[in-house]
């Protein structure tokens, strides 16, 4: 697949790599990455046999939000940032239904956080199902910085999450960065991989997914998904109890089980 904003490589067998790639504008998020991105997700989606996504950065930064030099959202004489029914028709929901899709992906995304991810593409990160971040990563809420509302792109759903309700208030009220530090010791990242390890780190986790079954992963992360809003524990646990009941009649299984139990016995 060729994109004019974007690489997109298998550099092995089941995994996906996604990279930003404007790196002269810190990869900022201009309509037509934005359009590259739907584009890829779309075909993504029935690639069976791409098992895990990464996602990352060109250059020094991951991605620096909505680029506000691009005349597709600047429009004629302003009228998209003016008119607020344009606008939400012709940018905001182009941009917030990035994250949609990455959540209706059925591969498990890691987000490899190599630099700034500020505004959008903090979004981003968030909406990942693993972030690995580099001792240079900082993520930046920075909406609220330009006169916007701190709630763009999930924020106010993904972020509470990961950090809870009041420092996600703090961080979002302020609009402040997160540095790479903080960010793991508060859990908005999932692992702070040291300098020059990023890609390496970010491949390990790829690999140890891949060593599971297609559709213990895929279920895996669709209960994941859906369980962030799930009614009641009830709820919850029907999904599960589908998950395992449709897993147990798979010949993936069955040999699962066979090796578990000849590691078990020493065979």
């Amino acid at each position: 697949m060729e994109f004019k904003t974007i690489k997109y490589q298998e550099p092995e067998p089941g995994v996906g790599f996604i990279t930003l790639n404007r790196p002269d504008r810190l990869n900022a998020l201009g309509l037509d990455m934005v359009d590259d991105l739907h584009t890829v997700f779309g075909n993504l989606k029935t690639r069976d046999e791409v098992r895990v996504l990464v996602l990352t950065g060109e250059g020094r930064g991951f991605c620096s939000g909505a680029d506000l030099k691009d005349p597709r959202i600047l429009g004629a004489a302003g009228r998209v940032l003016t008119d607020p029914t344009v606008h939400l028709y012709e940018v905001q929901k182009k941009y917030s239904a990035l994250v949609l899709e990455m959540r209706r992906l059925p591969q498990p995304l890691i987000a490899a956080v190599n630099g700034p991810a500020a505004g959008g593409g903090m979004c981003l990160a968030l909406a990942a199902d693993v972030v690995i971040a580099g001792p240079r990563a900082a993520f930046t809420p920075s909406f609220i910085n330009i006169g916007l509302s701190g709630g763009e792109m999930g924020t106010t759903f993904f972020l509470p999450q990961k950090v809870g309700s009041s420092r996600a208030a703090e961080i979002l009220l302020t609009g402040r960065t997160v540095e790479a530090r903080e960010a793991e010791r508060i859990g908005l990242v999932s692992r702070l991989a040291e300098e020059g390890r990023l890609m390496e780190v970010a491949m390990e986790v790829a690999r140890a997914m891949l060593a599971k079954t297609p559709m213990g992963l895929r279920l895996t992360k669709e209960a994941l998904t859906l369980n962030l809003t799930a009614p009641s524990l009830e709820a919850a646990i029907e999904l599960e109890n589908r998950n395992q009941s449709m897993c147990c009649s798979t010949p993936d299984f069955f040999k699962a089980v066979e090796a578990f139990v000849k590691r078990k016995a020493g065979l």
